[in-house]
């Protein structure tokens, strides 16, 4: 191949194009330089976090994507000694990161032990430490962790000044172009492929590869999406905060991720001096519906950073609110590689951990073109794979969903009385169940619901409703466990 088109100016696009540009192809890379603001790889907190992504559910499916983040982190510190020397900039890496786990989170010490097995099978360093033995950690009391794990080779970066690095390196390359534009459409033609550009011009190119983030299949045609076979892309929209006359922090300090997010967390700017305060999630597929942000996306980010952090973050002074949409393919695992269509190759979801992944990614990506050997052995997220088009079973479906559903609607700082957090759950697994099940179980539950209704046809028979259903659920297990 002569050329290649890489669609997108996030981390994973740009480092797709330096990796493609250190091969001797011809690069061109169209992105427009107005919407960088806004890409999730600027917003992001940047945390090379492999055990630190853990959460005490992920099963077999998920551990393969960890496998591949654990040797993404590996593969970080040569690949970023190089592009600072390929740029010759700054970017700034703060080392070492704390999980603390309070009983805030629903299953924070269930996830933090998790993280601990793992690192000893594969012989990572991971050191239970003291609450008051980590630097700028200060939370009120009544939040104060009961576990804290330090991960020593759990780093973060500075996600600005590692774009600009790979944008100052890839300026010094005579391959490269840049095309500040947006591709509106790219289709076949004949041997080749076109691009058409928002500017009017067309483009032609050996090869395109779609790295675009949560936008990536905006410009196929629909009947190409489906000669691809490339599912469904949405967004994790996240909203953080660069804080000024923060308390010091002397390593990125996180919570295990919880309810459908990441987990509170703070990472220090050391170059700025401010501290990074992240970040909310919400999922959707309308970037432009949700480029502003609500108060209450801050009242809850902030919140749990002030208490569960920190309290003297309340005086530190908000110096940028930051909004970035992380890619999420149909069944949350990442998309990288050849599609069934030919010289058509795509890198996107990616969702919370394109910093950590971009460069071994983008080598992949360079391995398939036949540009460089292989990195990584196999390609666990290859969109060629029936495997990898398949979701959860129903019942952990509905097990962790509802329970991380009834953790949300208690943020923040809204605890139910009594054991009604689990009732809750039961009652709204059950329902769900119901409204989704084709067997005896559902259609039982279904009947009983109508016939509560119709006997008592007034506003309190959904209270006791509640008690029914979650008596129902309940049941079968006492029985189980008196056996």
């Amino acid at each position: 191949m002569k050329n290649i088109i890489v669609i997108g100016g996030g981390v994973v696009g740009l480092a797709i194009a330096l990796e493609l540009s250190e091969s001797g192809v011809q690069v061109i890379n169209a992105f427009p330089r107005a919407g960088d603001a806004l890409s999730a790889s600027r917003a992001a907190g940047a945390m090379l976090g492999a055990f630190g992504e853990l959460s005490a559910d992920d099963g077999p499916e998920e551990m393969a994507e960890f496998d591949f983040r654990l040797a993404a982190q590996r593969y970080y510190p040569a690949w970023l000694a190089r592009l600072r020397e390929l740029s010759g900039t700054r970017v700034s890496q703060v080392k070492g990161t704390v999980i603390i786990a309070n009983n805030t989170g629903a299953r924070d010490r269930d996830g933090i032990r998790r993280m601990h097995e793992e690192a000893m099978l594969r012989g990572e360093p991971a050191e239970w430490i003291e609450p008051s033995d980590v630097p700028g950690l200060k939370p009120a009391p009544v939040h104060a962790p009961s576990l804290c794990l330090y991960l020593k080779n759990e780093h973060s970066v500075d996600s600005g000044e590692l774009l600009d690095a790979m944008i100052a390196a890839l300026a010094k390359r005579d391959n490269y172009q840049h095309l500040d534009t947006t591709v509106i459409a790219v289709k076949p033609d004949g041997q080749s492929w076109a691009a058409k550009l928002a500017d009017g011009r067309t483009v032609t190119a050996d090869a395109v590869i779609l790295a675009n983030g949560s936008r990536s299949l905006d410009c196929l045609d629909p009947s190409l999406i489906d000669d691809a076979a490339l599912p469904a892309v949405s967004f994790g929209k996240g909203v953080s905060c660069l804080v000024s006359g923060a308390p010091a922090v002397a390593h990125t300090i996180r919570t295990p991720n919880r309810t459908f997010a990441c987990g509170i967390h703070v990472v220090p700017r050391t170059a700025s001096g401010l501290l990074y305060v992240g970040a909310t999630n919400f999922t959707g597929i309308d970037e432009d519906a949700e480029q502003k942000v609500q108060p209450g996306e801050l009242h809850g980010l902030f919140d749990e950073a002030i208490h569960q952090i920190n309290t003297e973050i309340r005086t530190s002074r908000i110096e940028q609110i930051r909004v970035g949409f992380r890619p999420i393919a149909t069944f949350k695992r990442p998309l990288v590689g050849k599609t069934r269509v030919a010289n058509l190759y795509i890198a996107t979801g990616t969702y919370r951990n394109g910093v950590l992944m971009a460069p071994l990614v983008a080598a992949m990506i360079a391995a398939e073109l036949g540009l460089r050997s292989a990195p990584y052995e196999g390609n666990p997220f290859s969109v060629l794979s029936e495997q990898n088009k398949t979701g959860w079973e129903m019942d952990r479906l509905l097990d962790v969903g509802v329970r991380d559903l009834v953790a949300f609607l208690q943020d923040p700082r809204s605890p139910l009385p009594y054991n009604r957090a689990s009732e809750l759950e039961a009652y709204v697994r059950a329902l769900l169940k119901a409204a989704v099940s084709n067997d005896a179980g559902g259609d039982a539950l279904h009947a009983m619901i109508q016939s509560r209704l119709k006997e008592a046809p007034f506003n309190e028979t959904v209270h006791k409703l509640f008690y029914e259903i979650g008596d129902s659920v309940r049941m079968p297990a006492r029985e189980a466990a008196q056996a």
